[in-house]
């Protein structure tokens, strides 16, 4: 089974823009903000290309593609 780790935590974390700062640039809440950071959720399309944009990367950099083992 394939999934996408985020890692727009991680990419928030090394740049000049904080959770808060996402959170009033998108107008979402503050759980929004952690559940695009943990995975749990996920941003528009036009939020991602603004968001990597903001974060100075490319779309494919927000998240990777992990394949999990199923029994």
């Amino acid at each position: 089974m394939r999934k996408l780790k985020s890692n727009i935590g991680w990419l928030i974390d090394k740049s000049e823009y904080t959770r808060e700062d996402l959170r009033q640039r998108y107008n979402k809440t503050a759980n929004t903000i952690s559940n695009w950071c943990t995975g749990k959720s996920y941003p528009s399309v036009l939020e991602l290309y603004d968001l990597a944009e903001l974060l100075n990367c490319k779309v494919d950099d927000l998240y990777e593609r992990k394949v999990e083992k199923t029994d």
